[in-house]
């Protein structure tokens, strides 16, 4: 299993925007093969740091969806990506 992780930080004024924009991007993911789920996170400092975290059964199913119009919709109608940061992980034990 693969966990990608988008790291955003949000203005205060704007976090509740930013959180309400990504739960409505996750549904855009819901259906692709190889998508097994996906987590909006929100730290509780002023300036919240948001997390978007997905698992995908595998590399290949996650570079399916990154290619699809879905994707490119969702990424044009989230949160800014200037300040984000991703990282990608192996799911090694549970």
């Amino acid at each position: 299993m693969i966990v990608a992780i988008s790291r955003f930080r949000a203005p205060p004024e704007e976090a509740d925007g930013w959180v309400q924009r990504l739960q409505e991007r996750s549904r855009r993911v819901d259906g692709h093969a190889g998508f097994l789920g996906l987590e909006v996170l929100r730290s509780f400092e002023r300036s919240p740091e948001i997390l978007l975290v997905t698992r995908w059964t595998d590399r290949e199913a996650m570079k399916a969806y990154f290619q699809s119009e879905d994707f490119q919709r969702a990424r044009g109608a989230s949160a800014s990506q200037e300040d984000a940061t991703f990282a990608l992980y192996e799911v090694v034990a549970t």
